[in-house]
């Protein structure tokens, strides 16, 4: 099978616009957690999020088209873009486009909805409410890209950009496309807040992965884009690979609608299945960048599957959470958490768990904290657990890594 590498990365998150504030941000272990000012949230648990600031107009975009476009679809754009100039000349033609996507437009069109409640579906503009479908952002992204390639959709809640990116390593690998962008988008709307207020998963203040005190997630947004080549294709434009998608698996437990199965048997076959993938083993694994919700059950049962992997080496592999810098933005959360693995990988730094001050006995993993470590790492293993038991594992490597 064809290797498959990273040519270009591009992200927004709620550090900022692109890659370098993102790199930024998570080396100072800033978050970026702070009151809601979307809509109103009076009425909820918690009134905090981590919150997308201006969306920079790409170039290449109208201003006519961009003003019909959602948060979800700007962002997503502003991410593609940026990844597209980081790879350099390249064609796309034939590109695969990969999205996942969980509430895409959605809160467009509750502002329609919201302000127009007496009136109902009659006064709702129906190209505003199309937005609200999850693969419109994908429609947007293909228009703009203008590939005639395989295009697929992917939502399955958190762990969709990380089964988008893991679609487009099969892809390239089964000869269907030499090229694809891959990653994920997401926006925050009531329907998401309201929903997991009602779960009673959301912290009324921060989230603390791993920590004895956690109390639940904070909700984030933000899109993150990689565009991938085969080895061949990079080196035939003349490019040198740097950084490697070597492995990739998704499994289901079939337990529970939003649980997880506590023993972290699900999680511990994504991750082992993922490294066998990429063809080392967990000896190999330099760093773990961790699903960390902050939830009670989650953090428990990552650590417990954590644990069974690694062995005598947990005390030794660190453990971090981005969600803990800039919220859990669902459907997008897998691709900004590759993006900071490759940044770990690139640059030579964990980024620290924000709020984590307290060990939980039962969360032993080595989970950094306080200032980012440096180090040199080669292999990092990314995660992404969804509900309904839709665990993903992905493999990044340093090019040329034994």
């Amino acid at each position: 099978m064809p290797r498959v590498v990273i040519t270009g990365i591009g992200c927004i998150t709620p550090m900022g616009a692109g890659l370098a504030a993102f790199r930024a941000g998570l080396e100072a272990g800033r978050d970026a957690i702070a009151p809601l000012d979307l809509f109103d949230v009076t009425d909820f648990r918690s009134g905090v999020a981590s919150r997308v600031g201006a969306i920079p107009r790409p170039a290449g975009v109208p201003l006519a088209s961009w003003r019909r476009l959602d948060r979800c679809d700007r962002m997503a754009l502003f991410a593609v873009d940026e990844a597209l100039r980081s790879a350099g000349p390249v064609r796309l033609d034939d590109a695969a486009l990969c999205c996942g996507l969980s509430t895409a437009g959605m809160f467009e069109a509750e502002q329609v909805l919201y302000g127009e409640p007496e009136r109902g579906l009659a006064a709702v503009g129906l190209r505003r409410m199309l937005d609200a479908v999850v693969c419109s952002t994908t429609d947007v992204l293909l228009r703009h890209v203008g590939s005639h390639g395989p295009v697929i959709t992917t939502s399955t809640a958190c762990s969709s950009a990380a089964n988008a990116i893991g679609q487009a390593l099969d892809l390239i690998r089964d000869g269907d496309a030499e090229v694809a962008l891959a990653g994920g988008a997401d926006a925050l709307c009531r329907l998401t807040l309201a929903g997991f207020n009602s779960l009673g998963v959301v912290a009324p203040d921060r989230p603390r992965p791993f920590d004895a005190r956690r109390s639940g997630m904070v909700l984030g947004e933000g899109a993150a884009f990689l565009l991938l080549e085969s080895e061949e294709h990079l080196v035939a434009r003349g490019g040198t690979p740097e950084l490697e998608l070597a492995g990739y698996a998704s499994t289901a437990e079939g337990h529970h609608i939003v649980h997880p199965v506590d023993t972290g048997d699900g999680a511990l076959r994504a991750m082992s299945w993922a490294l066998a993938d990429a063809g080392v083993d967990a000896g190999s694994v330099d760093h773990v960048n961790a699903h960390g919700t902050a939830t009670i059950q989650n953090d428990v049962m990552e650590s417990a599957a954590i644990r069974r992997l690694l062995e005598d080496r947990t005390d030794r592999v660190p453990v971090t959470a981005t969600k803990s810098l800039v919220g859990h933005s669902l459907g997008a959360s897998g691709a900004i958490e590759a993006v900071a693995s490759l940044l770990t990988l690139r640059h030579g730094f964990v980024a620290p768990t924000a709020g984590y001050a307290e060990p939980d006995p039962d969360c032993s993993v080595d989970v950094v904290h306080g200032d980012a470590r440096r180090g040199r790492y080669r292999t990092v293993l990314s995660n992404s657990f969804a509900f309904g038991g839709n665990d993903v594992s992905l493999v990044f490597r340093g090019w040329g890594t034994p």
